[in-house]
C-alpha cells in the first residue's frame, strides 16, 4: 500500500496492479494533521477491504510523525511517499 502525501485533495484509489494508492493532501515534511488523517480514514472506508483499512490504522502514528520512506519532486510539487507492508 502506498500513501503519497502532497497531493491536492484527499484520495483512495488501486493502482495497475490493485495496490491501494492513498492520496493526502498537504505537507508531508511536517506529518499529517488530523483533519487529513480523518479525510482519508472516510475515503479509504469506502474503497478499501476491512484487512486494509486495519494497516491504515496501524500506520496512523507514523504518518503523524512524518516518517517517510521517501520524498519525490513531480513538476515542482513535493510528494512525500509511505510504503506501508504487512508488517507497519
Amino acid at each position: 500500500m502506498l500513501i503519497v502525501q502532497g497531493a491536492s485533495v484527499t484520495a483512495v484509489v488501486r493502482g495497475s496492479t490493485g495496490e491501494p494508492v492513498i492520496l493526502l493532501s498537504g505537507n508531508g515534511h511536517r506529518g499529517v494533521p488530523e483533519q487529513a488523517l480523518l479525510d482519508m480514514v472516510q475515503a479509504a472506508s469506502a474503497v478499501l477491504s476491512e484487512v486494509e483499512l486495519r494497516a491504515v490504522g496501524r500506520a496512523i502514528p507514523r504518518l503523524r510523525a512524518g516518517r517517510a520512506g521517501a520524498g519525490v519532486v513531480v513538476d515542482g510539487a513535493a510528494l512525500t511517499v509511505y510504503r506501508l507492508s504487512d508488517d507497519d
